[in-house]
């Protein structure tokens, strides 16, 4: 979570790339820990910092693999939304 709340932080001051690879060390993290719902969160906000950022390649795979993870962890409205997040990039 620490990771997570740091890439958060980072995001809100404009810095997206350390806040990328912040999000990416708290999905090594959750990924270790088999903490999937916390992977889905995070890839969640890689999905939406992508996005963001017009990276809508990598935005795309952030969400699906969110979705993913989500239905790992039980949670189908949050993968649900993930996968519509994913479907809405053009």
């Amino acid at each position: 979570m620490a990771w997570y709340h740091v890439g958060l932080a980072l995001q809100e001051t404009g810095r997206t790339e350390a806040a990328i690879e912040a999000f990416r060390k708290d999905l090594e993290v959750c990924r270790e820990f088999s903490d999937w719902y916390g992977a889905g969160q995070t890839l969640s906000a890689l999905g939406r910092i992508h996005g963001t950022a017009g990276h809508t390649a990598e935005a795309r795979i952030a969400w699906l693999d969110a979705a993913e993870v989500f239905d790992r962890a039980g949670a189908s409205p949050q993968a649900a939304r993930a996968r519509a997040s994913a479907r809405s990039l053009t």
